[in-house]
């Protein structure tokens, strides 16, 4: 089947999953999620409106039908988003300033700029203004390190720069993290 609302059939074959939402009331929405192919995206379509005594206001209805050609878009379209979050993960994580990383200071005025450390902690704390305004949450990032002198000096994440570049994942953490993005988002239609 597919969604049906006054008699006419729409997305037939596209129908991913129903779901409902309950109001404190005791009326009861129903929606279907369903795969648009020329978007290319999830869309929730109201069905039902239902009241206590379960009569639904809108006369709509739908059942889960989703074909394979719809199965095979949804995989094909959320391979490519998973591509780009794997290359703006590998960046993140590169640029990333971990225990044990080799840094320099490359701003600041309590440490000289171009002191190199090595960092043995990474911390959040809160920010100037959130340690004197209680309601502010803002926190940011501290580095902790070991001068070259032995010296142990603390300065903000954002004032370094990160001299020793980690390794690359290979081809097969690449098609692990493509599978597990791809199938996490097909679960997600089904998580509501």
């Amino acid at each position: 089947m597919a969604v049906v609302m006054n008699g006419e059939t729409t997305y037939e074959g596209a129908v991913v999953d129903i779901w409902d939402h309950y109001w404190l009331d005791g009326m009861m929405d129903e929606f279907a999620t369903v795969w648009d192919m020329e978007a290319h995206e999830f869309k929730d379509i109201k069905v039902g409106y239902y009241g206590s005594d379960y009569h639904n206001f809108i006369d709509g209805y739908a059942e889960v039908d989703a074909t394979e050609a719809v199965k095979r878009d949804m995989r094909r379209t959320f391979k490519k988003s998973a591509l780009k979050a794997f290359a703006d993960k590998v960046i993140a994580y590169k640029n990333g300033i971990r225990k044990g990383s080799y840094v320099e200071v490359m701003r600041g005025r309590k440490v000289e700029q171009g002191t190199k450390l090595r960092v043995f902690w990474v911390g959040e704390k809160p920010t100037y203004r959130a340690s004197n305004y209680p309601w502010m949450k803002e926190t940011e990032t501290i580095v902790g390190g070991f001068a070259e002198d032995g010296e142990k000096v603390f300065v903000k994440a954002e004032y370094c720069k990160v001299l020793d570049k980690p390794k690359s994942p290979n081809a097969k953490e690449r098609k692990e993290f493509i599978k597990e993005y791809v199938e996490k988002r097909i679960r997600l239609s089904h998580a509501k």
